[in-house]
């Protein structure tokens, strides 16, 4: 085989490595946005599903080749954008479970103060879970704690929740007593939220939620 041969297929597979490897940054998709701007009829990581008229929802199962900014994602909870009326109506995302303290951090400084902190409290094994509340202080000072008239118990942020005037965001976390932390981030734009268009979202908010008053 000739040398111009040898290289032509060298870069015939260089090409094909590079376009079988596509990454999406779900930082970079905005709500509200065209639908269009993004990859998402990319059949290497999303499935599609056209749930109702005006509705359709894109699933990456083990969220391979996504990524939040440089944080990899959960690939056992996966990801789901929803798209109505042609535009980005909700993005449900999941970070790695050792990435959880850096992505709250990333939401935090991304979205600013929230307009309403959730907390809870939870009985924890001490040595494991002090980095965690050090970190944890640093984003959310005054609603970390520990409980001192509870043995091994302290009290921390379990859902941020903001409002900027056209879409929600809710971050949720809960740490296990083993020190393990799992998370969920939603947002959702208004329009999407109250014509029900958004799986595991309901509107009229039931009056059980956290968000009840919040969201509405």
């Amino acid at each position: 085989m000739g040398k111009s041969k040898v290289l032509m297929l060298i870069f015939v597979v260089l090409v094909n490595i590079c376009c079988g490897n596509k990454s999406f940054d779900l930082s970079s998709v905005s709500l509200a946005d065209d639908a269009k701007k993004y990859d998402l009829e990319n059949k290497d990581l999303f499935l599609k599903d056209e749930a109702k008229p005006d509705i359709i929802q894109y699933y990456a199962d083990e969220n391979k080749g996504l990524s939040y900014g440089n944080i990899p994602l959960d690939n056992t909870m996966g990801t789901r954008i929803t798209v109505y009326k042609g535009k980005v109506g909700a993005i449900d995302t999941n970070a790695a479970e050792k990435y959880s303290l850096e992505f709250v951090e990333k939401i935090m400084k991304k979205q600013g103060k929230p307009t309403a902190v959730i907390t809870d409290k939870a009985t924890v094994v001490p040595q494991l879970i002090k980095p965690i509340f050090e970190k944890l202080e640093k984003v959310s000072p005054e609603k970390v704690s520990w409980n001192k008239n509870e043995k091994n118990s302290f009290t921390y942020p379990t859902s941020f929740f903001w409002d900027d005037g056209k879409n929600y965001y809710i971050l949720s976390i809960a740490i296990e007593n083993d020190g393990r932390i799992r998370n969920k981030y939603i947002s959702v734009t208004k329009e999407a939220y109250r014509n029900n268009a958004v799986f595991g979202l309901q509107y009229p908010t039931p009056q059980g939620s956290p968000w009840y008053k919040y969201m509405n």
